[in-house]
Order: structure tokens, then sequence, then C-alpha cells
């Protein structure tokens, strides 16, 4: 696989019909269910796409119709296998939730552990499977907005986001994409987010 698609859960996801349709696969980080059943164009473009689904501690985001209706390859937490470590991301899983719907949930792979420090938020670690794992050469994001515009469909969330955390979060992604020069990345964000790379191309939404 070479092209993939990163969906975080911000506002730029209403240009999601804006996007081409040739990714290998589809990565969605943390809760979609509602957002497809609630919204026709998300459904529409997740029919017959290949997805990996993310989850994080609280592995929230899966019901039955969800599971039944799109063809969700591969389930993930987005932490590290524990190993007595007191790193945050070898934290052990608190719940079972996949598995109460007949998935297999897996933590990430070990090869993601010497770009760990980097990680601020599950979008970095969505970008790192996808570099390493799969072996993307082109990553286009959409639906992160770090944190300065709201959620698609104006859902809301319980964490409350500062500026810090934007410029944390923009600097790590920004971070990534220096470490792997050979790979495409393309942001579609309402951010204002502009790492100026030659690898990088954001497109304003």
């Amino acid at each position: 696989m070479s092209k993939v698609l990163v969906c975080g859960r911000g506002e730029s996801l209403n240009a999601i019909n804006e996007l081409p349709e040739d990714y290998d696969c589809v990565i969605l980080i943390n809760e979609f269910n509602r957002f497809s059943k609630e919204n026709d164009d998300m459904n529409a473009f997740l029919k017959d796409k290949s997805i990996i689904q993310l989850l994080n501690i609280t592995e929230a985001g899966l019901d039955q119709e969800f599971i039944n209706e799109f063809d969700i390859t591969k389930v993930f937490v987005t932490r590290l296998a524990p190993n007595r470590s007191t790193d945050w991301w070898r934290e052990p899983r608190h719940h079972r939730r996949p598995e109460s719907f007949g998935l297999e949930c897996n933590y990430q792979p070990e090869e993601l552990e010497p770009y760990m420090h980097i990680v601020e938020n599950s979008s970095d670690i969505a970008l790192l499977y996808s570099l390493l794992t799969i072996g993307a050469k082109e990553i286009d994001v959409i639906g992160l907005d770090f944190y300065e515009a709201g959620y698609f469909l104006d859902h809301s969330e319980p964490d409350v986001q500062s500026e810090d955390d934007t410029k944390r979060i923009m600097n790590s992604h920004e971070r990534i994409i220096s470490l792997f020069p050979n790979t495409t990345f393309r942001y579609y964000t309402k951010s204002s987010f502009e790492p100026q790379k030659e690898n990088c191309m954001v497109t304003k939404i």
C-alpha cells in the first residue's frame, strides 16, 4: 500500500467529497460510527473503503451497525503493548469493547517505539502507523484542525484544549513530516497549520 487517508474528527471533514477515491486504506481516529449514521456524504465516502480503526484508551467508537456496514480490516488502540515501562504509551488496555463485537483489537506495532517520544495525540500515531507499518508514500489528512475549529457535525467533546496544545500537536506533525522527506503529505484543514516543508501541501477548507 502506498496512499493512505487519515481522518480526524474535525470540522474540515465537511470537505470529504473533495478528496480523491483512490486510497489504499482509510484510517479513522476514534468515533466515526455516529458520523456515518448522521451524514450521508460520510457514509457514502466510507463505503467500499478498506478501513483501519484506531481507538483511544476508552475504546469508544464501534457498534454492530457500523461494523456490519463497513469494511473494517483492522482495529488498534493508540498504545504499545505493556512491558512494565512507566511510559504513557505502554499503559495497558482497560476495556475490551471491540472484542464484545467479535473483533480483534491490537496494540500498535513495536516499530513505532523509537518515535513515540514525538507523539502528542492519536493523529501522530495514525501518521506513524501509515509510514512505518503500511509504508505509505502519500498521506492525506482531513478532519485534523488542531483544535482551531469545531468538531464535525457540531459534536462536542469532553476535553478542553488550549493554545499550547495546538502548538504542541502542530510541532509533532511538523517533526514527523521532516523525518520522512520521501513521503508526500497533504492536509485539508480549517487550521492555521503551515509547516513550510517541500513534501507537505496544505489546502485550507
